[in-house]
């Protein structure tokens, strides 16, 4: 949970405004967090596709996956030891690195595996990413890394965002 948690955190400081979620929860003790909390058929056909390339490729379960959406969008959150990734995918403007709408930021990326490994496989994710960007309208690719802890991308407090525009 303490990646998700950072991650909605980077999210908030990156666009500058809080992030709510779309709708209230429920109060049983669980709410659900599997791709059925997305709303969006964009976005839920986009990290669908995320999700399948995810098993396909690293084996990752459905358990290891957790989906929340928001106002102005959804995020995946995997918790897979062997490739684990922090997604959000934002259909809203408005933000304090004045990104546009219609963005993909890739916050987070580990592994138990080595460097190399984990370096290879983060270039195949990204070039995954803009090929799903140009098939689901999502317009750009945003990287944030931590400028306090480079080496820890799920530590990020303030992040640097480098945003490729997809088509």
């Amino acid at each position: 949970m303490t990646a998700f948690n950072n991650l909605i955190s980077r999210v908030k400081n990156i666009f500058g405004r809080k992030a709510t979620p779309a709708t209230n929860a429920a109060t049983s003790a669980e709410p659900p967090t599997d791709i059925s909390v997305v709303s969006d058929p964009r976005l839920k056909a986009a990290l669908a596709d995320i999700e399948k390339y995810l098993a396909d490729n690293f084996g990752t379960p459905t358990a290891k996956l957790q989906y929340k959406e928001y106002t102005n969008g959804a995020n995946l959150t995997s918790e897979d030891a062997t490739f684990a990734v922090s997604l959000v995918i934002l259909t809203a403007t408005e933000g304090a690195a004045h990104l546009p709408d219609n963005v993909m930021i890739l916050g987070g990326v580990t592994s138990t595996n080595d460097d190399d490994w984990l370096t290879d496989e983060l270039s195949k994710f990204i070039v995954l990413l803009k090929k799903l960007g140009r098939t689901h309208r999502i317009q750009h690719l945003a990287l944030a890394f931590s400028k306090e802890k480079p080496d820890h991308p799920a530590t990020v407090k303030e992040a640097d965002v480098t945003c490729i525009r997809l088509y």
